[in-house]
């Protein structure tokens, strides 16, 4: 089975956010997911921390460098935080640290908003940030099948299409 990958890109303030918190909602609402991690830019997590919440009643933490130690004292001996906490956002900043960096791959959930996605390319010059994302760190969550829900051909764009109905 192929993975549903989907990319929504817009312009600034015409949805995008309220756009994958409604496909979130609706996996979760179908038991197609059970977790799920907004990887952003630390400026953001805690606006994402309020949408889910207040939009879709989605209730999640934000794992950024001032909370991580904190949460991890919330987990069991060996629990990674990412396991531990059903919806996290996770400052893009954390999950590039060495530090962080394998126990998000080894522990993300099936279902991952990049936001800022631009802001996660490495080693390009100025002029072609954001161009060409190929983030390795990310690129492995999006490989490994069993993070994926698969589905038919066409049917994430169908159900994406009576959500706005």
């Amino acid at each position: 089975q192929t993975p549903a990958r989907l990319l929504i890109a817009d312009d600034v303030g015409v949805g995008k956010t309220v756009e994958a918190g409604l496909i979130a909602r609706e996996f979760l609402d179908r038991g197609e997911i059970g977790r799920l991690a907004v990887l952003c830019p630390p400026h953001l997590a805690e606006q994402w921390v309020e949408e889910l919440r207040v939009k879709f009643g989605i209730d999640a933490v934000a794992v950024l460098p001032g909370t991580a130690r904190r949460l991890e004292r919330g987990c069991n001996p060996g629990q990674s935080v990412f396991e531990r906490y059903r919806f996290v956002v996770v400052s893009l900043d954390l999950v590039k640290s060495d530090r962080w960096r394998q126990d998000f791959l080894t522990n993300a959930p099936e279902f991952v908003i990049v936001d800022e996605a631009h802001a996660s390319a490495e080693g390009e010059p100025p002029g072609r940030r954001g161009q060409e994302c190929r983030e390795p760190r990310f690129i492995g969550v999006a490989q490994r099948q069993r993070q994926h829900k698969a589905g038919r051909r066409g049917a994430l764009s169908r159900e994406i299409r009576k959500v706005y109905a």
